[in-house]
């Protein structure tokens, strides 16, 4: 299996190699794998926007794995040899039903946290958030619930009995899934924009006590401190913790490449010290980047985003391990 972005000279020296000459490749369906004991990272693609189609959203995400996989390949490695990055290629199917992917995409990660491999989820549009979900899910405890932070502009808890599942519902789905098992649904949401979302969705979050969320103005007017206890009353109350990075969260200055552009943001700076905040916690068993639009980026800034934010995050969570 060779990828262009992983081609180059193989460097043994983590002193100077770059993620793309250290990152190896590892098939899944091999059944003589056993767990890995050391820290171990699995890069999974979601080559899917066909939820970015059916909500109406600039189509392109589906090429989206492959960009940010160049960009990563790029970035210096800082682990020394104590840490192992596998790609274990992607969920992929142009003829198959979006339910079918999603289903493919739990039963993986379901498979990588078998083996202990934390799996760094790049989507495609964010219909690739209940697959992920659901194969978290599964590693879990019956008792034990999933609580999801969501860093985005939108809620995506669209209902879905008319449209069938798509990129913006897929937190109602999870929604509904936990309310099906007599459970809460914590989840928290950051940069929401007000003028992106419908008053239904502000009326349905108003309801649900287990939601939360802060929008894009809020984290522009609250100290850091202030947004960092907001996410710390959150995270006290939860074992596992889920978390998706909606592309469009951020000013088209930032993301030109996204599947809805975001004419106001949150700052990428400020995003990234809350997402180090969340990965410290040692709570987070997973996460992913969604909606990353190639056809629509300039000069690959979106997908170079995308990469150094699972930059700065791996770093964190090779920590806790």
């Amino acid at each position: 299996m060779t990828y262009s972005y992983y081609q180059g000279s193989i460097e043994d020296n983590p002193y100077t190699a770059k993620w793309g000459m250290l990152t190896k490749f590892l098939d899944l369906n091999d059944e003589s794998l056993t767990p890995f004991e050391e820290v171990t990272f699995g890069i999974l693609g979601f080559k899917s926007d066909k939820g970015v189609y059916i909500n109406n959203g600039r189509v392109g995400a589906v090429e989206s794995p492959n960009a940010i996989r160049t960009q990563l390949a790029k970035l210096p490695w800082h682990w020394g040899t104590n840490v192992t990055v596998f790609d274990v290629g992607n969920i992929d199917g142009p003829n198959r039903s979006l339910e079918d992917l999603q289903e493919s995409l739990s039963l993986t990660v379901k498979r990588m946290l078998e083996l202990n491999i934390q799996p760094i989820v790049l989507g495609g549009g964010h219909e690739t958030a209940y697959g992920h979900y659901l194969g978290l899910k599964s590693s879990l405890q019956p008792d034990e619930q999933l609580a999801v932070i969501n860093l985005d502009a939108h809620f995506d808890l669209r209902p879905y009995d008319q449209t069938g599942p798509n990129s913006g519902t897929g937190f109602r789905q999870m929604a509904d899934h936990a309310k099906e098992e007599s459970k809460d649904f914590p989840y928290l949401i950051l940069g929401i924009q007000e003028h992106s979302n419908n008053l239904f969705l502000f009326n349905y979050v108003a309801k649900t006590p287990s939601i939360d969320f802060l929008t894009g103005q809020d984290l522009f007017r609250m100290s850091h401190q202030a947004i960092l206890d907001r996410i710390d009353q959150f995270l006290e109350k939860q074992t596992a913790v889920y978390l998706s990075i909606d592309m469009d969260c951020f000013a088209v200055g930032s993301a030109p490449g996204v599947s809805a552009i975001q004419s106001l943001g949150v700052d990428p700076k400020l995003a990234l010290m809350l997402l180090q905040h969340i990965a410290a916690s040692g709570k987070l068993i997973g996460f992913d980047i969604v909606e990353v639009s190639p056809p629509h980026d300039i000069d690959n800034h979106t997908s170079n985003l995308a990469a150094t934010f699972i930059f700065y995050l791996t770093q964190i969570l090779s920590q806790q391990k």
